[in-house]
């Protein structure tokens, strides 16, 4: 999804559709927003659980370990889940964040946390959980073992269900993981229920 300028990103479904995410740049000035077909497709995997019986969003817990703009999980939000979870290190954008969430009114925890330090230990008490990892596409070249340490974390010390959904450049060839491409960006999913 291609903010235009001054505008922001638009929650694309759900009671909150519509309303716009203000979008932080990076003192770089570069920014990295999900793409729509990869917010949709996502979306769509959980939906297709839901309807499965295999995830009640309803319930469920979104844990965005690269929150960034905050846009994917105040679009779980707005889709019905439980609470969101956001990490964010960047002081800037963590700050921004909070200000946005707490005019949602919507159950959320953003903590200013590094993910890659962080990501064990958030005390979340909802027992079903998507967790979602978008780290800046810059981190694959050096940090892919860290990544899949983070990861590999996760699925060890996950004591109920969870779905794990990876936004890379590349498909992973990680264990378990099913990967759909959709041009520069790939959604790479696992299922532990």
């Amino acid at each position: 999804m291609k903010p235009k300028k001054g505008k922001g990103l638009r929650i694309q479904t759900g009671e909150l559709k519509g309303r716009v995410i203000p979008s932080p740049v990076t003192p770089e000035g570069k920014s990295n927003f999900t793409p729509a077909i990869i917010k949709k497709s996502l979306f769509d995997i959980l939906e297709s659980l839901q309807l499965q019986g295999r995830l009640n969003i309803q319930d469920s817990a979104f844990i965005d370990l690269f929150a960034g703009s905050g846009q994917m999980g105040i679009e779980s939000l707005s889709r019905g889940f439980a609470r969101a979870v956001f990490l964010e290190l960047a002081w800037d954008r963590f700050e921004s964040l909070k200000g946005v969430l707490e005019k949602l009114g919507k159950p959320h925890l953003v903590m200013r946390k590094d993910a890659l330090r962080f990501h064990s230990g958030l005390n979340i008490p909802e027992t079903s959980k998507v967790y979602f990892m978008d780290p800046p596409y810059s981190f694959w070249e050096k940090k892919t073992p860290k990544l899949k340490t983070v990861v590999d974390e996760i699925i060890q010390n996950e004591p109920g269900t969870a779905v794990i959904i990876i936004q890379s450049p590349e498909p992973l060839q990680w264990e378990d993981f099913t990967s759909r491409s959709f041009g520069r960006n790939t959604l790479n999913v696992r299922i532990l229920v």
